[in-house]
């Protein structure tokens, strides 16, 4: 019974990832809108926990409302606008790519295992890269397509579950 379960979870990633790369805006308003409800019920979350805070500690209490009310304003942006989700997609990769330039800087100094550095480096510019492109929605569509293309054939012909990370 498991082994159809985790068969059928492949072939409906396939499918999603064949969908994403025919309307790959239609995959990125899906990311945002999903993302966006996630972010709703944090927000209500941290208002709730808030107005319980105040009662205790009118500090804690604030900061719980203050994150509760940006958590729903983001998640407004999340869901009406594909550009502010592939904008904030590409602003982490783009910090991502940052970090591993740093790292490679310092790895170019560690003496014999300094070509560790240079491919960091190689990483870091690439990801940078990246993350210029992936800042127009229709790429990130595509991208996420590939992803669940590829996710999903590689666990459709293993027996690992490492693939299935949805």
């Amino acid at each position: 019974m498991s082994f159809l379960t985790e068969k059928s979870k492949s072939i409906l990633m396939i499918i999603l990832g064949i969908i994403a790369l025919i309307f790959p805006l239609i995959s990125t308003e899906a990311i945002g809108f999903i993302s966006g409800m996630m972010f709703i019920l944090i927000g209500v979350s941290f208002i709730i926990s808030g107005i319980a805070e105040l009662i205790i500690t009118k500090y804690f209490g604030l900061i719980y409302l203050i994150m509760g009310i940006l958590s729903i304003i983001a998640a407004y942006y999340l869901i009406f606008d594909p550009t502010f989700v592939s904008g904030l997609i590409g602003l982490i990769i783009y910090i991502f790519g940052l970090m591993l330039i740093i790292i490679g800087i310092f790895g170019l100094f560690m003496g014999p295992l300094s070509i560790f550095g240079v491919i960091t480096l190689i990483y870091g510019f690439a990801t940078l890269i990246i993350a210029y492109y992936i800042n127009d929605p229709k790429i990130l569509g595509y991208v996420v397509g590939i992803w669940l293309l590829i996710s999903g054939i590689l666990s459709l012909f293993t027996d690992n579950k490492e693939y299935i990370d949805v």
